[in-house]
């Protein structure tokens, strides 16, 4: 009788505990692969099978754990414990999912540009250099806002961030140097600046960006996907665009799991949960694991020799790679930047 009611009293707090809610922390888990190609809908005059199959890898957020999956976690080593704003910030619940939806709409919507610019097409072009920060008291302080686009300075266009750092370099520190600026309402305002000194060459005093703008697709894709948010799935769904667009064997019929954003110009970005993508990874296999380059020591923790994980910078990067494991990589123009 005394052990039926001790276990009985553990059962019940057991329960009690387990609903028990904390709305102060969050618990991120390892989540799953999925593979890309059967979510993907391309035009089928525009599409290809392949053996090889390209993966993206989620994590799991629980936004309102109980005190007993809280203890749970404690002992977990791969589920995060994270200070509920942290992951949320000042955003609700609904307000994160949507933003996450919003994230992997744009996600399809570059890599699909992405991926057709690598086969020939003309959908990204490159317009001018995005201003993104400013350095205080400098020329461009009060001169130039955050989102105004320099598309024009010293009377030469403007394509690229690197075109307007080379116009300024080519100045001397106390030279006047005008600019033209795209502005967020369409309009076009002119500005002229003295460029300052910055460890003896002429500094503008701005952090940019190649802005770039995107055109129509050919044709349609889309991805179909439920309760899958974030950008991460960028470089994924880039290479699953890939393998499905081009006749040969991009991936050489390798299982490749993939996370990382990918940008207008082929960049990829780092991503959150590298570490929990690793143990999904790891639980479902894959013959190599492509991660954001700086993300390699992380996800190099959880998988040791078992599953080779391999660092891109850019989309041209993980391409190569493939290609030195076996994969085709006929009809893909390279980035000539």
């Amino acid at each position: 009788m005394v052990i039926a009611a001790i276990l009985a009293a553990g059962f019940l707090t057991v329960v009690a505990l387990d609903r028990i809610t904390l709305t102060s922390k969050v618990l991120t888990s390892p989540g799953a692969t999925r593979e890309i190609g059967p979510m993907l809908q391309v035009d089928p005059a525009n599409a290809f099978s392949a053996e090889g199959h390209i993966e993206m890898v989620t994590v799991k957020s629980n936004l309102q754990p109980s005190v007993l999956e809280l203890f749970g976690g404690w002992l977990d080593g791969s589920i995060k414990i994270s200070e509920r704003h942290e992951i949320l910030g000042d955003r609700t619940v609904e307000q994160n999912r949507t933003l996450g939806q919003e994230q992997m709409a744009r996600s399809l919507d570059i890599a699909a540009r992405v991926a057709l610019e690598r086969i020939g097409y003309d959908v990204i072009s490159e317009a001018g250099a995005l201003v993104i920060q400013i350095v205080p008291d400098t020329p461009a302080f009060r001169t130039v806002d955050r989102g105004d686009v320099i598309i024009k300075a010293e009377n030469t266009e403007v394509k690229t961030s690197r075109d307007l750092g080379e116009l300024v370099r080519n100045k001397a520190p106390g030279d006047n140097f005008s600019f033209s600026v795209l502005q967020i309402d369409g309009t076009i305002r002119e500005e002229t600046v003295r460029l300052a000194e910055r460890d003896g060459n002429a500094f503008l005093g701005v952090s940019i960006s190649t802005y770039v703008e995107m055109d129509d697709l050919p044709f349609d894709i889309d991805f179909q996907v439920e309760r899958v948010g974030g950008p991460s799935a960028g470089l994924s769904l880039t290479l699953a665009l890939l393998e499905r667009m081009l006749p040969g064997e991009l991936l050489g019929g390798m299982q490749v799991v993939a996370t990382g954003t990918v940008d207008p110009l082929g960049n990829v970005g780092a991503v959150g949960g590298v570490e929990q993508k690793s143990h999904a990874v790891m639980r479902n296999g894959a013959d190599i694991f492509l991660v954001p380059a700086r993300q390699v020591e992380e996800a190099e923790a959880v998988l040791g020799d078992i599953i080779q994980v391999i660092g891109v910078e850019t989309l041209d990067q993980a391409l190569s790679e493939l290609s030195l494991l076996g994969g085709d990589l006929t009809g893909i123009q390279f980035d000539s930047q």
